[in-house]
């Protein structure tokens, strides 16, 4: 989906670009034919080489792409990449003039953060039918308004949009395992099951157990004999062992209480500080003679007493513990969308009539 054109100073340095990288006329002619007859959309020619030049990797001065933390209130004419972690169905309503509109809330992500972006009218209608969960998204020209829950991205008149541009690192970006995925059945945690697996409970942190951690590979993150470098006998390879954080929780969605564990990467978004954080906090509490075990529940209990309460969706899968009973792996843990799960009931009640 493309809007709005080129200043004809941007045709000229996009063309030039092409040219240095080994274009010629005739090849860029041809690009923008294949280019037109692939999209969708009816797209000035001058709007195709904003896309080739986003594909070609091509920024235009004072155009680059801003991360998703860096951006403000008031801010016009940004350009934006991200991953579209969240989409909801669009909205009708009536204006005060009595004409009828569309709206459409996209959140979009990088590794920096989310934001709300926010199409109108047409253009909503057209994401709704073309945007999936998992695209990356570039958006050239977008503006920052404020909203409830900070700021949002308006497309406008102005603004282009590529869905799933060609040639992005998408190392730059969240991974598809960090977005809520269909494949995670909800469910309540009285009927989960040793075994099962690819399920999403939404409940209450109720309990802080412990933290723990060990010096692990930083490729396959096993378990490592000495924090000094050395062998990893998985990898078969020399490394430089790194902090492994292992975090339990007890989640209450009041039909029952699981505890749930994260592991690495998701126990630190589950904190919010990094494994050298918690290795840090951790250790000062060994240093006054607390065990490993005591260490961890003495600082959960002072840095993160406030997760108490606090209402979140996890997915994962279940495993039975002979000592502790079921556990719930975690593989992600998502803050509760209160609009999201408006529409999943919704949706069933839709089911049932």
């Amino acid at each position: 989906m493309l809007i709005g054109a080129l200043m004809e100073d941007d045709v000229s340095l996009i063309m030039s670009k092409l040219m240095e990288k080994g274009y010629t006329e005739a090849q860029i002619r041809e690009k923008i034919r294949i280019k037109k007859e692939s999209l969708m959309y009816d797209i000035t020619t001058k709007g195709i080489l904003s896309i080739i030049a986003s594909e070609e990797g091509i920024a235009l001065p004072g155009k680059e792409d801003l991360k998703i933390d860096s951006l403000k209130e008031g801010m016009k004419d940004v350009n934006v990449l991200g991953r579209v972690s969240r989409k909801y169905a669009p909205k009708e309503f009536t204006r005060d003039d009595g004409s009828q509109g569309v709206v459409l809330n996209v959140i979009v992500s990088d590794k920096t953060g989310e934001i709300a972006v926010v199409f109108w009218d047409e253009n909503a209608v057209k994401c709704s039918e073309t945007v999936n969960r998992g695209d990356i998204i570039k958006i050239i020209a977008g503006q920052v308004k404020g909203g409830m829950k900070g700021p949002q991205l308006y497309i406008t008149s102005k603004s282009k949009i590529i869905i799933n541009p060609e040639g992005v690192d998408e190392s730059l970006l969240p991974d598809t395992s960090t977005i809520t995925s269909l494949k995670y059945e909800r469910t309540r945690v009285a009927e989960l099951n040793p075994g099962d697996k690819f399920k999403g409970v939404r409940g209450t942190i109720a309990k802080l157990y412990s933290v723990f951690f060990y010096d692990g590979c930083p490729k396959c993150f096993k378990k490592m004999d000495a924090p000094q470098k050395g062998f990893c006998k998985h990898c078969k390879l020399e490394v430089t062992p790194i902090k492994v954080v292992i975090l339990d929780i007890g989640l209450d969605d009041s039909t029952g209480f699981i505890r749930a564990s994260f592991f690495k990467d998701k126990a630190e978004k589950v904190l919010g500080v990094t494994a050298d954080q918690i290795y840090q906090g951790v250790k000062s509490y060994l240093e006054k003679g607390f065990n490993l075990k005591n260490a961890g529940e003495a600082y959960l209990s002072d840095n993160h007493y406030n997760l108490l309460g606090k209402e979140v969706l996890i997915t994962g899968n279940v495993a039975e513990n002979e000592f502790i009973g079921n556990v719930f792996q975690a593989h992600n843990i998502f803050e509760v969308d209160l609009e999201e799960e408006i529409e999943m009931v919704l949706d069933a009640i839709g089911k049932e009539i």
